[in-house]
């Protein structure tokens, strides 16, 4: 009998004995894998808002040595060479990129071959983690909208964030929201758009601005937004074959944002404009049900579940949900309409 049971202790598992275990470990890395991907997209998620943080901070740095924020964009041209560059150009010695702001020629246009040493320059402080690390751009050689040449060879680095420059008429309206005064508008969007109507965000164009100029609050007003994933158009959290026209490297000077609400029709991108507050308009559908994370085409859009970050001018990051109220997006895209948001 003791013989038997030695033999029996040395036959080990049985069939089903190993299968039970096989079916255990299989079901605990079932619960252990969503723990493991919610973990990896808050690290992501949390880079993310750091970015947005030292942006804030070299924003405010600039701020305490000019006295002012810098404009959105600045373009001089045309001529055969003009100062053209954008508050990303601007902030680059207060986020650690002494060497690139020194390399960059402003007397030149961003797009230049000249300053393409610079403009192709990966920094990470413009790429946020959650967002693809690979995109189809548009071909070298073809040019953007307003007729910069894409270059070959290496693209331009890409930017996850865009300055929060002005709310067009076409927001509000196709949001059915009252629409702010003339009396503060903005009627020299660019030169091509003289006589156009905008409501300034925290970054003004083509001018710089003070603080003093953000009465509704800095607290209450945007600076910078996420747009990741650019120049691939995103819709609806879903990939498409096409690329934004400009826009998507950082050293772009269109590389901000005029909210105009991406619109309830997925293959239409809110490009709607308004000559004056009361029209008229080229909106051929309704606002979107929800404002943000319809699409990245010169929209809010983030890769974070539920929402995405915004910088305000207070120097703050929050994180705001993607159905927040259009009515409060347009009251803390805006630094001077008198419509305060409250909690958001």
């Amino acid at each position: 009998m003791i013989a038997q049971a030695k033999k029996r202790s040395k036959q080990g598992f049985t069939l089903i004995e190993l299968l039970v275990v096989i079916a255990i470990i299989a079901v605990l890395i079932a619960l252990l894998l969503p723990a493991v991907q919610q973990a990896r997209e808050a690290a992501r998620r949390t880079q993310c808002k750091n970015n947005l943080k030292q942006q804030g901070l070299a924003l405010m740095n600039y701020e305490s040595t000019h006295k002012v924020f810098p404009p959105a964009r600045i373009d001089l041209g045309p001529t055969p060479a003009y100062y053209q560059s954008s508050w990303t150009q601007m902030i680059l010695p207060y986020i650690d990129q002494a060497p690139l702001y020194q390399a960059y020629n402003f007397n030149l246009t961003w797009s230049d071959p000249a300053n393409l040493g610079v403009t192709t320059a990966v920094i990470p402080a413009f790429l946020c983690p959650s967002a693809p690390a690979q995109r189809n751009i548009p071909p070298a050689g073809t040019v953007d909208a307003v007729g910069n040449p894409y270059p070959t060879g290496k693209p331009y680095g890409f930017c996850d964030y865009g300055s929060m420059n002005s709310v067009r008429p076409a927001y509000f309206l196709s949001n059915g929201l009252p629409v702010p005064p003339v009396s503060i508008a903005t009627n020299t969007a660019s030169p091509a758009k003289k006589g156009k109507y905008e409501w300034d965000g925290g970054l003004k164009k083509f001018a710089a601005t003070p603080i003093a100029a953000i009465t509704d609050g800095m607290s209450n007003t945007m600076m910078c937004v996420e747009d990741g994933g650019r120049p691939q158009i995103y819709m609806l959290a879903k990939a498409t074959s096409g690329t934004t026209a400009d826009g998507w490297g950082w050293a772009d000077i269109q590389s901000g944002y005029s909210l105009d609400g991406a619109t309830a029709d997925a293959s239409i991108v809110g490009k709607a404009d308004c000559t004056i507050p009361s029209g008229p308009c080229t909106l051929t559908t309704a606002a979107a049900p929800y404002p943000i994370n319809m699409t990245n085409d010169s929209e809010m859009y983030a890769f974070h579940v539920g929402g995405g970050h915004v910088l305000m001018c207070d120097g703050s990051v929050r994180f705001i949900s993607a159905n927040i109220a259009a009515s409060t997006l347009a009251a803390i895209a805006t630094r001077n309409a008198g419509d305060i948001a409250g909690e958001f």
